[in-house]
């Protein structure tokens, strides 16, 4: 690309991030991860699989710097792949029995019934990592979600988080196998799932989803 311009630059920064994120997005397009298994919508998850959209520069940005913080390890095991039941997932951190599962976000919740409202999903996630690792002979003493604020947080509210998420095996297991099966139902099907109930176009996660213009219109 010739660089003639200040646009030239940002089309090359872009374009550039756009590269990086497609190549692990068609990695896994075809294939089932745990994120597929914890997001808010299975309708999102069957048009990212059956028929996606192009990221908007603000999406791409956001998991270019997800990214650049996941390449920063904290224990013994940094981005460990594992697998089990056929679902794949890169664990962040483990080690010595500890499991953390790093998360760049807008807002940090301040208390657990916060992150349990606005992030049930992560939790979830934990929860099946957790299980994941334990199926691959890996004991999870405790499990963390820490959270890094992306800018500048809310007053009264820090910039670095972590949370101690509860685990369970037995009862986390069993949750497991059937979201596995719904997903594998959902994702054989050549339609989309219906809208959940009570989502709607201008509230999270609709309002944040680059496929709301398919489900609600412009």
């Amino acid at each position: 690309m010739s660089i003639e311009t200040p646009r030239d630059v940002e089309r090359l920064f872009l374009q550039k991030v756009a590269e990086y994120n497609r190549s692990e997005f068609e990695k896994r397009r075809n294939e089932l991860h745990l994120t597929d298994l914890t997001s808010e919508c299975m309708r999102q998850v069957w048009f990212e699989k059956r028929d996606p959209l192009p990221d908007e520069p603000e999406n791409l940005l956001r998991m270019w710097e997800g990214s650049m913080m996941h390449q920063m390890p904290l224990l013994d095991e940094h981005e460990l792949e594992l697998e089990f039941e056929g679902v794949k997932t890169r664990i962040d951190e483990y080690g010595n029995g500890i499991l953390i599962e790093k998360k760049f976000v807008g807002f940090i919740p301040r208390t657990f019934d916060e992150l349990k409202k606005y992030y049930s999903h992560y939790i979830k996630q934990v929860e099946f990592e957790a299980l994941i690792l334990t199926a691959n002979d890996r004991e999870v003493k405790k499990a963390y979600l820490l959270f890094v604020c992306r800018g500048e947080p809310e007053p009264g509210r820090y910039p670095v988080v972590a949370f101690e998420i509860p685990i369970n095996i037995e009862e986390i297991a069993s949750r497991f196998a059937e979201t596995v099966e719904a997903y594998k139902i959902v994702l054989s099907s050549e339609n989309p799932p219906d809208i959940p109930r009570g989502f709607t176009p201008f509230d999270y996660p609709c309002s944040h989803c680059k496929y709301r213009g398919r489900c609600f219109g412009r």
